[in-house]
C-alpha cells in the first residue's frame, strides 16, 4: 500500500512539473512579432511585473479585475486601448475595461480633481498611465518635476482607491521639425524669410522614458518601456515610420500601429501574469463586456 501512495505522490508531482513547464514555454514563446523591418528591437515584457500580484490573484481567484486607461491622445483615440481590452479579454475571463484620453494632455492635467473623480467613479483594480509625447514635445525635461507630478497623480487615486495597483507605459516616439535653411522671397517691406524644414526623431522621448522607467524602478511599480522594446533611441522611430504604422503628422499611429501596441501590451500583461501569479490552471479564453467609449479621434490637430 505504501508503495502504491508512494507512486501515487510520484505522478502526482510529475503532471505538476510537467504542466508547470508548459506553462512556462508558452510564456516565453507568446510574443506577437514586430514587422521584419524593426531593429535593435528587446524582449516585450513588463519591468517591476510582480507588483501587480493583487490584480494576478483576484484574476487567479475568478474575480471580476475593473481596469482603467488614462492617458492623452494615443487613449483619447481609441484603437490603442481598445486592442488592449481585445487582448486582456482573450486571456482572462473576468476583466471589465474603460478608457479616458485627452488630446494634448501633459500627466499634471490628470491629478486635478475632475480627473481624479473620473477614474475613481471606475472603482479600478489597476490603471494604466500613458502620458509622455507631449512632455517630449515640450522644453528641455525636469526628471525631478515630472517624477513629482507621477507620484502626485499615483497618490492621489490612492488615496480614494487604497488597493490599487498601477501600471506605466513609455511614449512610443514620434519626430519634430528640424530647421534645414532658409530663402527669401520679395524685396524691401514685402521682403520675407522662410525656412525649409526636415523631420527628425525627437530625441527627447528617450529623456522621459527613461524618467517614466526610474520612476517606476523607484516605486516598484509596473512599467511597459514600448520606446526601448520597439528600438530605442536608435531605431523606434524610425521602425514604426518605415513599416508605414504612423500617421503623416510623424506623432500618431495608424490604426494598424495602435493595434499593435496595444496587443503586445496585453500580452506583456500575461506574460507577467503567468510568471507570477499561476500555480494550478490556465485561463480560459473568453470575451466580457465592452469599454465606455469615447468619441473616435479623427484629427491629428492638437497631439
Amino acid at each position: 500500500m505504501s508503495n502504491c501512495h508512494a507512486v501515487c505522490r510520484a505522478m502526482a508531482l510529475l503532471c505538476i512539473l510537467y504542466f508547470t513547464f508548459n506553462i512556462q514555454l508558452n510564456a516565453q514563446s507568446l510574443s506577437t512579432p514586430f514587422p521584419s523591418n524593426f531593429r535593435n528591437t528587446h524582449k516585450n515584457e513588463l519591468q517591476e511585473g510582480s507588483s501587480l500580484r493583487p490584480v494576478f490573484q483576484k484574476l487567479k481567484q475568478g474575480k471580476t479585475v475593473k481596469v482603467m486607461h488614462i492617458g492623452d491622445s494615443h487613449v483619447r483615440g481609441n484603437i490603442l486601448p481598445r486592442a488592449l481590452e481585445r487582448t486582456l479579454q482573450g486571456y482572462f475571463p473576468h476583466v471589465e475595461f474603460a478608457y479616458y484620453g485627452i488630446n494634448g494632455a501633459w500627466a499634471r492635467r490628470f491629478y486635478e480633481q475632475d480627473m481624479i473623480n473620473r477614474v475613481v467613479a471606475e472603482h479600478p483594480d489597476l490603471v494604466v498611465i500613458s502620458f509622455g509625447t507631449n512632455e517630449a514635445h515640450g522644453s528641455k525635461l525636469n526628471e525631478q518635476t515630472h517624477a513629482e507630478t507621477m507620484e502626485t497623480l499615483t497618490q492621489r487615486i490612492k488615496e480614494r482607491c487604497p488597493n490599487v495597483c498601477f501600471l506605466f507605459t513609455t511614449p512610443p516616439g514620434s519626430y519634430i521639425s528640424q530647421r534645414t535653411g532658409s530663402y527669401t522671397t520679395g524685396t524691401g517691406r514685402r521682403k520675407r524669410t522662410h525656412y525649409t524644414t526636415t523631420k527628425v526623431p525627437n530625441l527627447n522621448t528617450a529623456n522621459v522614458a527613461r524618467s517614466i522607467v526610474n520612476f517606476c524602478e523607484t516605486h516598484h511599480i509596473a512599467v511597459w518601456d514600448i520606446y526601448t522594446i520597439a528600438g530605442g533611441a536608435t531605431s523606434a522611430c524610425s521602425n514604426w515610420r518605415d513599416a508605414g504604422m504612423m500617421n503623416t503628422d510623424n506623432i500618431h499611429y495608424l490604426a494598424s500601429g495602435y493595434n499593435l501596441q496595444g496587443k503586445l501590451l496585453g500580452e506583456a500583461i500575461y506574460k507577467a501574469y503567468n510568471g507570477t501569479a499561476i500555480s494550478g490552471s490556465q485561463t480560459r479564453m473568453m470575451h466580457g463586456s465592452t469599454p465606455q467609449e469615447e468619441k473616435p479621434y479623427n484629427s491629428v490637430k492638437g497631439f
